[in-house]
């Protein structure tokens, strides 16, 4: 497994959806504590929650990703 995003429950439900609509399986850590104390999560601090995939979708998730931060996303 590898971490590919940590920040708060808002921003890792996008990132989230967007892995898993090019069929990449995504877990989460620390979600659970996100729900019940958000103002403990800050992004990449204290208690976010981190997305972990599987090490064979690393590449095609970095491309999402990269695209995603750089405003590249189409609906198509």
């Amino acid at each position: 497994m590898i971490d590919v995003f940590r920040g708060n429950v808002n921003d890792t439900m996008i990132i989230r959806n967007l892995l898993e609509s090019e069929n990449i399986q995504v877990f989460e850590a620390n979600q659970l504590m996100a729900s019940i104390e958000p103002v403990a999560v800050s992004s990449g601090g204290f208690n976010a929650v981190t997305l972990r995939i599987n090490e064979e979708d690393f590449e095609k998730a970095k491309k999402i990703l990269d695209d995603f931060y750089k405003g590249n996303l189409s609906l198509d």
